[in-house]
């Protein structure tokens, strides 16, 4: 074998043993969550027209696909998230069905990124998508699911952190500034670089209006920011997001779940397709997000079915390297002790003892 074939390419992994068990059961936990709030699992391709992706994703991020030709001539991609698919199938082939439409999914999607020490560019993502009510009920649903998932799992010291596209470009518009205006300070915010907001900011707004800006940069915490983000912006829209988000977090007051509940409006998502309420997931131990999603009620207006939703999904990569030292051993005394078996000189007796054990729901293994 060659050196080359020898090596794993950088951004892949191979996954056995325990830890298969680990991503199995984590999955199996999740999918039977969603299957309880009554989402149908879809099976979506792992390839598509690269033209799908530009659209869900923006120009800007689906230059992180891995793209190639097909034997037609046409430009396809690797599936680097999963909601633009779910988009489409529902845009196309479940035009007629009742509203809401609750999807569910699991399978590895394909980014590339900037190289660095460890860096996956394959990743697992469980989620759900659920399209065609704009009301509250379905954002709040989302994050009683990702609450009930994660506590099923066993994650401690979770997070879920809300925030607003709305309250970003009601900003961006009272400032007046053009699309890359707008991506730039969009992309220094998520940074939570106040200094380089200020210095974006010069020029643009007076030094009231750029303190106060930067201040909203790094506001972040319990319901009681709110009241000092209102008094920091003037502008109807950004209000009204600040709206949205005060809702929510009375309601996850009521229902119990508001321990796990952060509020950041700093944190501005980087997907061109979200409208509205935005979510992270992050926990103790973990530097990485674990999941995230929110409400994209655009999307699906560019395949022709203007109507709104709102997804999350969960990265089985990360959840799995967290809960990995206390699900390992666990699983592993579950996995019970197979049945050996020595083949000898009669193998259609052993294998006849064999089929017997296995109808009888027992584990065997033939052993030379």
């Amino acid at each position: 074998m060659s050196s080359s074939l020898s090596k794993i390419p950088p951004g892949v992994q191979y996954i056995f043993d325990s830890e298969v068990r680990v991503r199995r059961h984590i999955e199996r936990e999740v999918m039977t969550v969603l299957d309880g709030w009554s989402y149908s699992e879809i099976i979506l391709p792992v390839f598509d027209y690269a033209d799908l992706f530009v659209l869900g994703m923006g120009k800007e991020q689906a230059e992180m696909t891995y793209r190639f030709t097909g034997r037609d001539g046409s430009l396809l991609a690797l599936r680097p998230e999963m909601t633009s698919l779910v988009a489409r199938t529902v845009a196309t082939r479940f035009r007629g069905d009742p509203r809401p439409i609750r999807l569910s999914y699991s399978g590895e999607v394909f980014r590339w990124d900037e190289p660095r020490g460890g860096r996956q560019y394959e990743f697992h993502q469980i989620g759900f998508e659920h399209i065609g009510s704009d009301r509250l009920e379905a954002d709040t649903e989302a994050l009683v699911i990702a609450t009930e998932i994660l506590r099923r799992l066993g994650v401690e010291g979770f997070t879920i952190t809300l925030g607003h596209v709305d309250f970003f470009k009601g900003i961006a518009e009272r400032l007046d500034l053009d699309q890359d205006g707008s991506r730039e300070m969009r992309n220094i915010v998520d940074r939570k670089d106040a200094a380089g907001l200020d210095v974006f900011l010069s020029g643009r707004a007076d030094e009231t209006t750029r303190a106060a800006l930067c201040k909203l940069v790094t506001l972040a915490g319990g319901r009681e920011i709110l009241r000092e983000a209102r008094s920091l912006v003037e502008n109807q829209r950004s209000a009204a997001a600040l709206d949205d988000l005060e809702n929510v977090y009375r309601i996850a007051e009521e229902i119990g779940i508001d321990e796990h509940i952060d509020l950041d409006l700093g944190d501005v998502a980087a997907l061109d397709y979200y409208t509205g309420l935005t979510f992270k997931i992050y926990s103790s131990g973990l530097g990485a997000a674990l999941g995230r999603g929110g409400r994209y009620d655009q999307l699906l207006a560019k395949f022709g079915n203007s109507e709104p939703a709102v997804g999350f999904s969960l990265c089985l990569d990360w959840l799995a390297q967290l809960l990995s030292n206390r699900l390992a051993d666990r699983l592993a005394a579950r996995d019970y002790e197979a049945v050996r078996l020595t083949d000898g000189s009669d193998i259609v007796r052993t294998f006849k003892e064999a089929a017997l054990l296995r109808s009888q729901g027992r584990k065997v293994e033939i052993a030379r």
